[in-house]
């Protein structure tokens, strides 16, 4: 490919290119895209190298967490809403793509391989499957739409700019940015995954796989075989298993799912599975997930799965905290970002959890200590006290992990406050 000699932005990164090193080039794609934002808007930038090599190291997660999401846009793909089913997929797998986008006046909607796990037949309208989306505009930050894709479960948000999608940010571009921050390098990925994650047996029906995940919005399924890991099932391969290749092609009519759905998972699946160690740098994973344009990675230690990571576990770090309809404070989170981020994401996810649970909770409040340091290594104990009903619970857990921590009182509070909600019951039954 050639470069434009006129176009500054370019001649920006063939400097870069030739006279630093990975992981600040990656930096640099972020910078250029800045200096071609400030071009547009006719701002004076600064193009030369040695003053932005000054930057090297600064990227923070504070900072990219308050850029703007049109620094990381692309091109979305868009269709018709009359568009049938088998022309989405069509779409879908000749761009290796996960979502399209559908524009209706004032609306956008968005369609999933995921939700077309749901379809009866491909004839139908594209329509009867999307669902809306909330809209980003330009100069919306990165953590607000890290804090939507987190909320609404979502890969991609549209960018809307007077009533038009002039652009798309994707979990994968804005995790990207993840390795720019010197912090991140030091973060285990055991600290990032997703515990316990939903699995399936080698001899249970494809049927079954698709119903685990819609129920558990979910498109990565791990297979087993006597308890180990056997292989994974994704959506798209449901997706494309469901309906003949024929049938994919544009305005091709095809009837209900086929008989795919009755086979075994082990007749679908990738047995080649991506897998990591518990203790690899996060960022390591990461960046592996990116070059190789995977989604995934199964956290296994000692024959057993531990966890899995995907986009969504990495994205956490870049979402705003989420807002709860009641007081909800946490102090003496720790000194480093991630953890502290971690810890608060933790806190604020399981607090809206326990507050949907259990309305009768009026404030809840943890403080963190950090007992012993070992190692580099920080041991903690947390206490977290919840006021309902008057009264005041307080429940304690110390360890060495705090998104552990956190889950493990959390599983304690659920169980108490389940007792306590019966016993409520048995009092109002009881009242003359």
């Amino acid at each position: 490919m050639g470069s434009n000699p006129s176009d500054p932005t370019t001649d920006f990164l063939i400097q870069a290119n030739t006279s630093i090193n990975e992981d600040f080039f990656i930096r640099c794609l972020i910078i250029s895209k800045i200096i071609q934002q400030n071009l547009k808007i006719g701002h004076k930038v600064d193009l030369n190298i040695n003053s932005i090599l000054q930057c090297h190291g600064r990227f923070d997660l504070k900072s990219l967490k308050a850029s703007r999401v049109d620094n990381f846009s692309s091109k979305p793909i868009i269709v018709s809403s009359a568009s049938p089913i088998s022309e989405v997929i069509g779409i879908l797998e000749h761009n290796n793509a996960y979502e399209v986008f559908i524009q209706e006046d004032d609306k956008i909607g968005t369609i999933t391989i995921r939700e077309i796990l749901k379809a009866s037949d491909i004839s139908m309208k594209a329509s009867s499957l999307m669902f809306y989306v909330p809209k980003l505009s330009p100069d919306d930050t990165v953590g607000q739409a890290a804090r939507l894709m987190n909320a609404y479960r979502l890969r991609a948000l549209p960018i809307v700019s007077e009533g038009a999608i002039e652009g798309v940010v994707t979990t994968q571009s804005l995790c990207r940015t993840l390795l720019s921050v010197r912090a991140f390098r030091s973060v285990k990925i055991g600290k990032v995954m997703t515990r316990k994650p939903v699995t399936i047996d080698k001899g249970e029906s494809v049927s079954k796989a698709r119903r685990l995940m819609l129920n558990n919005g979910i498109d990565h399924l791990p297979v087993l075989d006597s308890g180990s890991l056997f292989g994974i099932i994704f959506s798209n391969h449901i997706v494309l298993s469901m309906f003949p290749r024929e049938g994919l092609e544009r305005g091709a009519f095809v009837g209900r799912p086929s008989s795919h759905l009755d086979i075994k998972v082990s007749g679908l699946m990738d047995s080649n599975v991506l897998v990591c160690d518990p203790k690899e740098r996060a960022s390591a994973v990461l960046k592996r997930m990116i070059e190789h344009e995977k989604t995934y990675y199964i956290v296994h230690y000692w024959h057993e799965i531990q966890g899995i990571v995907t986009y969504r576990d990495f994205i956490f770090f870049l979402a705003e905290p989420e807002k709860l309809a009641i007081p909800a404070y946490i102090v003496g989170l720790p000194d480093d970002p991630f953890e502290a981020q971690l810890a608060r994401i933790k806190f604020m996810r399981n607090a809206k959890a326990l507050r949907k649970s259990f309305p009768k909770i009026e404030e809840i409040r943890s403080t963190i200590k950090t007992k012993d340091v070992s190692g580099g290594r920080c041991r903690y104990e947390v206490d977290v006290l919840i006021r309902a009903t008057g009264k005041l619970y307080i429940y304690s857990q110390d360890g060495w992990d705090l998104p552990s921590i956190f889950d493990l009182i959390t599983d304690r509070m659920m169980r108490l406050l389940t007792k306590k909600r019966k016993r409520w019951r048995r009092d109002v039954r009881k009242f003359p």
